[in-house]
């Protein structure tokens, strides 16, 4: 049950700070909010059919493994097609 304090902690943190990803924060925005609208369009049509407690599990383990792939950019990218900002 306490795990829903850190969900929320976690949704809200990551959406507010959209505007500090680079690029342009309008199109960030607007990325941001069709995955948003997506996400709870596929909620709608899924919450019958699958049920709510595999829904949420697959849901939390489909994040879970977002979150874990992302230390194979960090281990395999490229140095030499890093972009370096210098005096920022």
């Amino acid at each position: 049950m306490n795990y829903r304090i850190v969900v929320n902690m976690v949704y809200y943190g990551l959406s507010l700070n959209v505007g500090n990803l680079s690029g342009d924060i309008y199109v960030n925005f607007a990325i941001n909010s069709f995955f948003e609208f997506a996400a709870y369009g596929m909620c709608l049509l899924l919450l019958n059919r699958v049920g709510r407690k595999w829904l949420h599990s697959g849901s939390m383990i489909l994040g879970g493994a977002a979150c874990l792939s992302t230390i194979f950019t960090v281990l395999y990218a490229n140095e030499s097609k890093n972009v370096h900002l210098k005096n920022v």
